[in-house]
Parts: structure tokens; sequence; C-alpha cells
């Protein structure tokens, strides 16, 4: 029986949030971000509070969950998500800023710590693990996420759709996807990469293999140039200081943008 745990796209990201109290007096940015990026910006905010005071309000989420919000008119300074919704919301008239690449990520299979990966090098034995688990944690397609999204046809490329509908926890956001395997309810979690490390007591097991694989570049973009607390996050963005914070959690580099 599937157990679906699908939740009202708004609530979910008002729900999952970051915040960094200002120091000194500095001005408080407030982002929304996709969850494939939690490890990097939790990491990059706390950095940039320290040197300078900004404060940081963060809401995550997916990122189709995310372009309703900014369509909806909601109010923000900064929004980081797969930059071909950015770029849809900026050919709408939704963005005036210019758009940061940051990195690339990947599509994983994540385990508990102290488990031995199973081995998905081919599509074939992707396959034979799914069909052999007795729980997977993934993406709530309905939430608007990218990895959900595509492991619906994954699934139906291999001809499992039924067979791992039956024995699915759906799961707005990575975040939650990976917290179902941390807290044993699941075999492992399928998401992006990039999402894995930001859950304690899971790690990346495998990659997807390549026949199923799915790349996705993330961006940042502020709501108004003029903002200067904002540009100078995305700025750091750029720096060396933030490139290993990037690389370690998991992003590869964006090549050609």
């Amino acid at each position: 029986m599937t157990r679906n745990v699908t939740l009202n796209i708004w609530e979910t990201l008002m729900s999952e949030q970051t915040s960094i109290p200002a120091r000194n007096g500095a001005s408080t940015i407030s982002l929304l971000a996709a969850s494939a990026l939690r490890s990097t910006f939790e990491a990059c905010a706390h950095t940039v509070n320290e040197r300078d005071g900004t404060g940081f309000d963060i809401h995550w989420g997916t990122s189709g969950a995310i372009n309703q919000r900014v369509k909806a008119g909601e109010n923000f300074d900064l929004v980081a998500s797969a930059r071909e919704a950015l770029v849809q919301l900026r050919d709408g008239g939704l963005l005036k800023g210019d758009i940061a690449a940051i990195g690339v990520s990947r599509l994983a299979l994540g385990i508990r710590a102290d488990e031995s990966a199973p081995d998905i090098s081919s599509a074939s034995k992707f396959r034979d693990v799914l069909l052999s688990a007795n729980m997977i944690s993934r993406g709530d397609p309905a939430g608007g996420g990218t990895a959900g999204n595509h492991l619906v046809k994954v699934f139906e490329q291999l001809g499992v759709t039924e067979a791992v509908a039956q024995k699915s926890i759906l799961r707005a956001g990575g975040f939650a996807v990976m917290s179902e395997v941390a807290e044993g309810r699941a075999d492992f979690g399928l998401t992006q990469s990039t999402e894995i490390p930001a859950v304690e007591g899971v790690k990346i097991g495998a990659f997807l293999p390549a026949e199923v694989q799915l790349e996705t570049v993330y961006a940042i973009a502020v709501r108004d140039s003029g903002n200067a607390a904002a540009q100078a996050f995305v700025e750091f963005l750029k720096s060396p200081d933030a490139a290993g914070m990037i690389a370690g959690a998991g992003f590869a580099p964006v090549v050609g943008l």
C-alpha cells in the first residue's frame, strides 16, 4: 500500500525554514530556495553572517512550488531554483536581476550511513534494486519537484510504475525524502545528490545510471537588482570561498553558461 504524504506546496515551504538573525544592525535577506541547495546555502549564509552580520530568512521547497509562490506575488529578495524555472520567471517579468548559475546536481540513491550501496551501475540493475526493495522514499511529483517528476518517467521507461507505487513513501522535497531513510522507514531514497548531505545519518550510495540520469543546473536571481545585500550574497556565491562549500555539497561545476 502506498504511503502518500502529499503536503500542500504552500504549507511545505512555510514549514521548512532556516532563520539566521542579523547582527550589528545589518539587514536580513528573504530567500526562496530549492531544497537541493540546502547544504550549500546554510553553509554560505552562516559564513556571510559571521563576516558582515547579514541575516537570512530562507524558505525551502521544490522548484515548482517556489515558482508558484513567486507568481502569486510573494515578497522576497532572492530566489534560487532550477535555472530553467528562473528563466521562465524572468521571461515573464517576475525577476529583474541577472541569473547566476551555482552548480549541477545529479540524481542519486541515498542510504543510511552504516549501510553498503546496492549496485545500480546500469538501468537493468537499477530496475532489479527497485523491485527488490521493501520501501522506497522519493519526491512526490504533485509537489513540483525536479527529481520526483523525472522519476515518474524513469519508472515508466523501466516498466516498474505499478510495482514501485506499492512500496513508495512520497514526500515533498529531498530533505523530507532522506529523513524517511535516516529514520528507518525506507530502504533508500531517490533524490538530488545535493539534498542528501543535508540529512544526518545518510550518505550518497550511488548515482543513477546514465540511461536514466538527469542533470539539473541550479541558479539564483535577485528580485530587484538595487538590493545591495542580496546582490552581495550572489557575489559571495561566485567567490573562491563559496566554491569549496558548493563542491562539498555535491555540486559539479557549470560549463558553458
